[in-house]
């Protein structure tokens, strides 16, 4: 049983960093390369967002690199997929600037999915009745694509604000 709990630790965190690697796509370039503060309550600047974009990428790369820890360490990896839910829920929180509000608020939807997915991995290694799993492997299915579709969807609006 703790080996089917690793595995599907570990498949959140590859498909979580799937998902936001779709979103990085369509950060574009920072091409002064400052960094903003990516969780203020005021409207960061199109370069201070991109660059917010560009860091929850590197953040999830860096996770997913970790992520091999999961096989071993179940704990290493339900710590890792809350380190994961901080990055997104701080990507999430931020106030895009006008022209990527619209972008922004489809990659937020695909975070509140992604996170969803997150908790409902957690929930399963705790679960041990199979018809509960059996529905929440089906929620986590259903997470996954609504977190992919709007993170793409978001990535291509972020594109197009962008050029």
């Amino acid at each position: 049983m703790k080996k089917n709990i690793t595995k599907r630790i570990l498949a959140a965190l590859l498909a979580a960093a799937l998902a936001f690697s779709l979103a990085a796509c369509g950060g574009g370039n920072n091409a002064d390369g400052s960094e903003g503060d990516d969780t203020a309550s005021t409207a960061l600047t199109e370069q201070e967002y991109q660059q917010a974009v560009e860091d929850l990428s590197t953040e999830m790369s860096e996770i997913q690199t970790n992520a091999s820890t999961a096989m071993t360490d179940p704990e290493a990896a339900k710590g890792i997929l809350e380190d994961m839910k901080a990055s997104i829920n701080d990507f999430a929180s931020v106030t895009p600037p006008e022209a990527y509000a619209d972008a922004h608020e489809k990659l937020k939807s695909g975070c509140e999915s992604l996170i969803a997915f997150i908790d409902t991995v957690a929930a399963m290694s705790e679960e041990t009745d199979q018809t509960k799993l059996a529905e929440m492997s089906t929620q986590m299915g259903e997470q996954l694509q609504a977190a992919m579709t709007d993170m793409a969807e978001g990535a291509s609006m972020l594109e197009g604000a962008s050029e």
